[in-house]
C-alpha cells in the first residue's frame, strides 16, 4: 500500500486471523461483581447448567494494551471524565484524525471516539482494526475457590475472604487484525482507505501487537494468583475477509487432545479466503502432540516461531 491511499473496494484486503488455546494453572483472570466476603470469577451458564469461566473482550484488550506498554508503546492517558487526553488543538476533523493516528499508536490499533456533549456534529471516531473474542474456558468450572485473610487493626486472625478460581483448565479465544486499516483513515461509507503513516511504521505497529500476544501479561489478583496466559496452541491464517473461522473450531477432548477434525474442516471450507496458515505448538501440553505435528507437518512451529512467521504476511 502506498501513502497516497487506496480504494477499499478494488484492492484485496489482508486480515490476520488467530485462534488460540491458553493453559490455566490457578488464577482469577477476570473478577466479577460479588457480595460480602466473596470475590466472584466471571462465568456464564450453558443450557445444560454447566458454568464456564470467561475473560471479557474488554479485559483481554486491556491485557494486550498493558503488554504493549511493557514492550515500549506509550499509551494515551485518560482524564477524570474518561476522555482521552489528546494534545492537539486542531479542530478540523480530518487533521485531528490524522494527528491521532500518527501520534497515538494505541488508539490507531484499538480505536477511539471523541464526541462533544450536546454537539450537533458526528463524533470523531475510529473503528478498532483489532477485534477480539472473550476468552472462554474449555472445561466447566468445578466450583474451585481459595481463601485469603484480610487483617484489621486490633482483630485477631482477620476476616476470611473466599476467592473463586479457575484451576487446571484451558481458555480459548480469537483475534482478527484488519492489517490494511492500521495507520489509515477509513471512509465509513465507501470503506476507502488512505495511509497516514509510513509503511515501515504500519508494519512496526502490527509486529509489536503480535509480540504482545507472545508475551501476554494480564489477569486479576496477580499478586498471589500469577498465571501464564500466553498461547500454548495457536492456529493463524492470512485471509482476504475478516471471518473468525477458528472461533467455533477450537476444542479439546477430556484427555487434553486438540480436536483436529474441527480445524481441518474449517480450513477446507474456507480455503477460498485463506492465503496462508501456520500452527504454533508448545511442547508437553497436549496429549496428541505427535498427531498435530503429523497433520500440519512443516506448518507446525513453536508458538513464538509461528507468530514470527505471521509477520511476513504484513
Amino acid at each position: 500500500m502506498n501513502e497516497k491511499g487506496s480504494n477499499g473496494g478494488n484492492q484485496t484486503r489482508n486480515f490476520i486471523n488467530l485462534g488460540f488455546i491458553m493453559k490455566v494453572n490457578i488464577s482469577n483472570p477476570n473478577s466479577s461483581e460479588g457480595a460480602g466476603n466473596i470475590v466472584v470469577i466471571k462465568k456464564l451458564q450453558d443450557r445444560m447448567g454447566q458454568y464456564y469461566t470467561y475473560v471479557s473482550g474488554q479485559a483481554f484488550r486491556y491485557y494486550l494494551r498493558e503488554t504493549l506498554n511493557e514492550l515500549g508503546m506509550s499509551l494515551t492517558p485518560v482524564d477524570s471524565k474518561g476522555m482521552y487526553v489528546i494534545e492537539s488543538e486542531e479542530k478540523d476533523d480530518k487533521k485531528r484524525y490524522k494527528y491521532i493516528i500518527e501520534q497515538h499508536p494505541d488508539l490507531d490499533l484499538f480505536g477511539f471516539m471523541e464526541a462533544e456533549k450536546g454537539g450537533k456534529k458526528m463524533a470523531l471516531r475510529r473503528w478498532s482494526p483489532v477485534k477480539v473474542s472473550p476468552l472462554i474456558s474449555v472445561f466447566p468450572w468445578q466450583g474451585e475457590s481459595d481463601l485469603l485473610t484480610r487483617k484489621k487493626a486490633g482483630q485477631e486472625g482477620g476476616d476470611l475472604v473466599k476467592v473463586e478460581i479457575n484451576a487446571l483448565n484451558f481458555m480459548r479465544g480469537s483475534m482478527i487484525i484488519d492489517a490494511d486499516v492500521i495507520g489509515s483513515m477509513v471512509d465509513e461509507m465507501t470503506l476507502a482507505r488512505k495511509l497516514l503513516i509510513k509503511e515501515e511504521e504500519r508494519k512496526r505497529r502490527i509486529t509489536l501487537l503480535l509480540d504482545a500476544l507472545k508475551a501476554l501479561d494480564g489477569g486479576a489478583k496477580k499478586a498471589r494468583l500469577l498465571d501464564d496466559l500466553t498461547p500454548k496452541f495457536l492456529i493463524a491464517a492470512k485471509q482476504v475477509a475478516g471471518t473468525p473461522i477458528f472461533l467455533n473450531a477450537l476444542d479439546l477432548t477430556e484427555n487434553h487432545e486438540v480436536k483436529l477434525d474441527l480445524l481441518q474442516e474449517v480450513l477446507d471450507d474456507y480455503h477460498h479466503i485463506i492465503k496462508d496458515h501456520v500452527v504454533g505448538l508448545r511442547s508437553g501440553v497436549f496429549a496428541n502432540e505427535d498427531e498435530i505435528r503429523n497433520t500440519f507437518k512443516d506448518r507446525v512451529k513453536s508458538v513464538n516461531q509461528a507468530i514470527d512467521a505471521m509477520k511476513q504476511w504484513i
